[in-house]
């Protein structure tokens, strides 16, 4: 354990602890914003590395600047969506991970001036457990702006809550901006076949304007997976010399066995598991093994999404490389592209640690991956 200006240890039970503090749904409506990592996300700073993304740029800028001259009866392209004000309507950014499309999200959110909200679909879900169905549609009937980042849909209750919910809300007015690494009309697909299912989802899909966006994953043609300069390292001996190089006063670190870590998830809702990252500096986890478990393995994937959402920043002592974290049987099933986006993370996520000051960090992240 390091004791380099960290008093006391954290254990994985201090996540736990700030995990238990009860959730009210009238503190999250007040946070529903882009996460840290993109709260300087703007139009002007997305690079588009592939002529969809630059397509994809312009039609999203687009629909927010006819968005904010709906009182005007709109104009251009999507005048028809916004020339009625009982009517809210969609886009939605379909493409691969690390294409820019959450970097697009938060633009989008960042440069539309009324009210609004951002959140992940699994956080509307959670909205949805702790008001009601009704509840939600209440709360964000007020909305004109929601922005909802890595929509799915993974059995036939989420899916009738879902439409339930959006048809409700584009009654209301509010319009919805979204995406997803699956088009709307094959969301779902080899999880489940039933005729009901698919109508659900068909009268989901004709409230979106699609937009696809294709390219290379940015992380990985910008060298920010470059093993060579990594906190991702062998054994502990290695992770002690680094860490003792380290400047960690004042800091809230968590340092922990990965079995140990992957019980806390366990034991906690995963938005629960948000909030407390929020409260966290940087994990350190001790001898990772590969994951052989499906549950565990999602669990781990939603932790270094909101680890990365907040910079956090990561040490990793591991005798598997991150390419073999997950078994290789998860690769053939519909969350493929959720361990695929995870790796791609953890590559950036620790090399960024290896050359990074806590004072920079922030900077460096916010000109990485999109």
């Amino acid at each position: 354990m390091i004791n380099n200006g960290i008093t006391p240890v954290l254990t994985a039970n201090y996540l736990l602890e700030l995990a238990s503090v009860p959730l009210q749904a009238a503190v999250i409506l007040r946070e529903l914003t882009p996460p840290k990592h993109f709260d300087k996300a703007e139009f002007s700073n997305y690079i588009p590395e592939h002529f969809s993304q630059e397509n994809a740029l312009k039609i999203i800028a687009k629909f927010i600047a006819d968005h904010q001259e709906s009182g005007d009866k709109g104009k251009g392209f999507f005048k028809k969506f916004w020339s009625s004000k009982s009517e809210g309507k969609g886009l939605y950014l379909d493409g691969g991970f690390g294409v820019g499309k959450t970097h697009l999200l938060a633009s989008g959110f960042h440069s539309y001036p009324g009210t609004k909200a951002y959140l992940s679909f699994q956080e509307l879900m959670f909205l949805v457990g702790l008001q009601s169905l009704n509840g939600v549609a209440e709360s964000f009937k007020n909305f004109k702006l929601l922005v909802i980042d890595e929509f799915e849909i993974d059995d036939p209750a989420n899916t009738r809550i879902t439409t339930n919910l959006l048809g409700q809300l584009f009654k209301s007015g509010v319009s919805i901006l979204t995406s997803s690494n699956t088009p709307p009309g094959a969301l779902g697909e080899g999880k489940f076949s039933v005729d009901d299912f698919q109508r659900e989802l068909g009268a989901l899909t004709k409230n979106f304007q699609i937009v696809k966006i294709d390219g290379e994953d940015y992380r990985t043609i910008h060298h920010l997976d470059e093993s060579a300069a990594s906190t991702w390292v062998a054994s502990d001996t290695d992770l002690e010399i680094f860490l003792e190089l380290q400047n960690f006063e004042s800091k809230i670190i968590i340092d922990s066995t990965f079995n140990e870590f992957l019980v806390a998830l366990s034991k906690v809702h995963p938005m629960r598991i948000r909030k407390a990252l929020g409260e966290i500096d940087a994990v350190i986890l001790r001898d990772i093994k590969q994951i052989s478990h499906p549950h565990e393995a999602l669990r781990f994937v939603y932790f270094i999404d909101k680890a990365y959402d907040n910079n956090m920043l990561l040490f990793v002592s591991s005798s598997v490389e991150i390419n073999d974290i997950f078994h290789k049987s998860y690769f053939a099933g519909g969350d493929t592209k959720k361990y695929l986006r995870t790796m791609s993370r953890l590559r950036e996520m620790t090399r960024l640690t290896r050359h990074s000051e806590w004072s920079t960090f922030t900077a460096l992240s916010v000109n990485s991956a999109q």
